[in-house]
């Protein structure tokens, strides 16, 4: 796989008058040269290191594709998913299956590469690892099954060992149905996610839930005295004034991609999870060419490249909240022919088929944290880079051990994502 080298520009001019003004250095390339497959192969080995690894780099690039799918559907809307826990009830389904259909699902999880493991063994190791504490990270997902369909007793026993939930045939009462559901999650999830469905799909045979939510503690935090309204640009010349946290030298990880335009931010949080901003500017924020960039590979090399600054920094007070019904998504990802009615000979006797794939996702972007950003140090760089998210932007949220994409989205408008706490001229 090519790297795609990330040329990042720290600001080495003292006091600039602002970060727009600084450019990425051309170094001479020589375009004749032959890719350093040395180097690719490194990095590779480098991410790819351990079983946990090797397992959450496929299911990332599973949701890198699930993503840029769903953000082509309409460019201008907000896109809010977890990889991780979409790829949990498939993973799951797998174990039901057998030939093609195996086939089908261990393709779109790009298994092939793993057959030397037993998946689903790691994959409840890598469960465990991002979902410890003091990670935040909560993820749940069930198969759900029609009425009286008669599921076996190992597929139910390994979907129990390896993925920590039993599957379940409904009972039939829409309404006890959907309760029953909401309130499993609801407990799962210590109350964090109360609601993932509000109907039954009509025709049920099989139905494959997903959730995740993530608020974790920033290893810095944010003063919420310096939380006020401030613009944020929606774009064609659109602003609305939205609550902004914000510091004038707020430490984070920093690099600018001269080839995308695009300046990045990591802020570290309490568990080794980091959030990854990306922050196109350009004609239309050039969206599609950072998200057309986005791979594990390339993430991991661009992270590795980021330097250590204190910036002035502000950033949307946001909380993030989707529900998706992804049949029709992971149909173009060739989830289809279990669509229809197949023999999945390990789940049960007869044919069923995938009624509905339901996901549903949110991360809390607040203030609270452990450090105080508010106090410079004697060693405070006096730089004048600035990293202020105030127009369409790009998250990735992921776990640093094991490197699994937890969330992914992109902020096009974020109205009716903001919470209310809030400090504005009113307030103060």
């Amino acid at each position: 796989m090519k790297i795609l080298v990330v040329l990042m520009f720290l600001g080495a001019t003292p006091l600039a008058s602002s970060q727009e003004d600084y450019h990425a250095l051309e170094p001479f390339v020589d375009e004749t040269a032959e890719p350093d497959l040395a180097v690719e192969e490194e990095v590779e080995e480098e991410i790819l290191g351990t079983p946990v690894q090797r397992l959450a780099y496929s299911i990332s690039e599973f949701g890198y594709d699930l993503y840029r799918l769903l953000a082509s559907r309409d460019p201008g809307a907000n896109v809010f998913l977890s990889p991780l826990s979409v790829a949990t009830s498939l993973s799951a389904l797998s174990l039901g299956t057998l030939s093609t259909n195996k086939e089908v699902l261990q393709r779109i999880l790009n298994y092939e590469s793993l057959q030397d493991l037993d998946v689903h063994s790691v994959f409840k190791d890598l469960l465990s690892e991002v979902t410890t504490q003091p990670k935040q990270f909560k993820t749940v997902a069930r198969i759900y099954g029609k009425k009286r369909l008669r599921m076996r007793a190992a597929f139910m026993n390994q979907v129990s060992q390896f993925y920590g939930f039993r599957p379940k045939a409904v009972t039939g009462n829409v309404q006890q149905d959907v309760q029953s559901i909401n309130q499993w999650v609801r407990s799962q999830t210590g109350g964090k996610i109360s609601q993932v469905i509000s109907s039954m799909p009509a025709a049920l045979s099989l139905l494959l839930l997903s959730a995740a939510h993530y608020k974790g503690q920033l290893v810095t935090r944010f003063n919420p005295v310096n939380t006020l309204l401030k613009t944020f640009r929606v774009g064609y010349g659109q602003e609305v004034d939205i609550p902004m946290m914000s510091s004038p030298h707020y430490p984070l990880r920093y690099g600018y991609d001269s080839e995308l335009n695009c300046k990045i931010g990591l802020f570290p949080y309490v568990g080794d999870i980091s959030l990854l901003i990306f922050l196109p500017s350009g004609p239309r924020y050039n969206m599609t060419a950072v998200e057309d960039s986005l791979m594990p590979v390339f993430v991991h090399d661009l992270v590795s490249q980021l330097q250590s600054v204190r910036a002035s920094v502000s950033i949307p007070r946001l909380t993030i909240d989707t529900n998706l019904e992804l049949k029709n998504v992971l149909g173009e990802m060739n989830l289809s022919p279990l669509y229809t009615p197949s023999e999945l000979k390990k789940l049960t006797a007869g044919p069923v088929t995938i009624s509905s794939v339901t996901h549903r996702a949110s991360l809390v972007l607040d203030e609270e944290g452990m450090g105080n950003a508010d106090l410079p140090t004697a060693t405070t760089p006096q730089l004048s880079l600035e990293f202020h998210v105030n127009q369409p932007f790009i998250l990735v949220l992921y776990d640093n051990p094991s490197g699994s994409l937890l969330h992914i989205g992109r902020v096009m408008d974020p109205r009716n994502l903001v919470t209310s706490r809030h400090r504005g001229p009113g307030n103060q």
